[in-house]
């Protein structure tokens, strides 16, 4: 994207992250799955010709859950790209993220939020190396002043926040989706952006949020066939 592409350390940057992000992907993934390396080739095809719906009910029939302790997965490039995208057109000033793993995601919030000359991402994780990555990762592309990150439990560091947010992205494990976000409801008012990952891939986990935004009348939302599945609400 031209305007990422202007920030050339960041541009670079979140080459390196997404380059790590696939070959910790495609390592850990190996490494659950019990057949051989042919055969593990052959499904790595295999997936990346299917339709976004049927990728997790894919992997769990091959023994490979994304929410395995020890996967650390990061947005794709397509879907950064919509991140930075949604909160210009939006003009989001205040974004919660919920799970910010290594910050991808992070950057694409906050470079977004630099161009517009305003606001502020607050990020949460609970892992102290990852938290030291996104305080470095903020650092080299001249993000820091943008980013407040929240160390600990998430279910514990939202307890402190205050005030409106604008736009929240939920990436923690997904069977927690439904709980964290009854935790951060009261922080949304009208017009508020909900995107939650991971909605295709960990489709079981996810099924009771699911139903709750389907059932709430107040909240309008549709999952988009980005890979993961991208759960896109507004509250009414």
């Amino acid at each position: 994207m031209n305007a990422i592409r202007k920030n050339g350390p960041l541009a670079e940057l979140l080459t390196v992250l997404h380059r790590e992000s696939d070959e910790e992907i495609l390592g850990k993934a190996r490494s659950l799955f019990r057949g051989n390396d042919e055969e593990f080739s052959k499904i790595v095809k295999e997936y990346g010709t299917l339709a976004p719906q049927e990728k997790g009910k894919f992997l769990k029939t091959h023994g490979i859950s994304i929410q395995d302790p020890s996967f650390s997965l990061c947005v794709s490039p397509e879907m950064g790209e919509f991140l930075f995208n949604l909160v210009l057109s939006s003009k989001s000033e205040r974004i919660l993220e919920l799970g910010s793993s290594n910050g991808v995601s992070t950057l694409y919030f906050a470079e977004a939020l630099r161009l517009l000359g305003r606001g502020e991402v607050v990020a949460t994780e609970s892992d102290e190396k990852k938290c030291r990555r996104i305080l470095q990762n903020a650092a080299t592309a001249g993000l820091s002043d943008v980013i407040e990150l929240r160390q600990g439990d998430v279910f514990e560091t939202v307890e402190g926040l205050s005030g409106w947010f604008d736009l929240v992205f939920i990436d923690i494990w997904a069977d927690g989706y439904l709980g964290i976000f009854r935790k951060i409801a009261p922080l949304l008012k009208s017009g508020s952006i909900i995107v939650a990952d991971n909605m295709w891939t960990a489709f079981e986990e996810v099924a009771l949020f699911k139903e709750y935004l389907d059932e709430r009348t107040d909240i309008v939302s549709t999952t988009l066939d980005f890979a993961s599945g991208v759960e896109f609400g507004v509250l009414l």
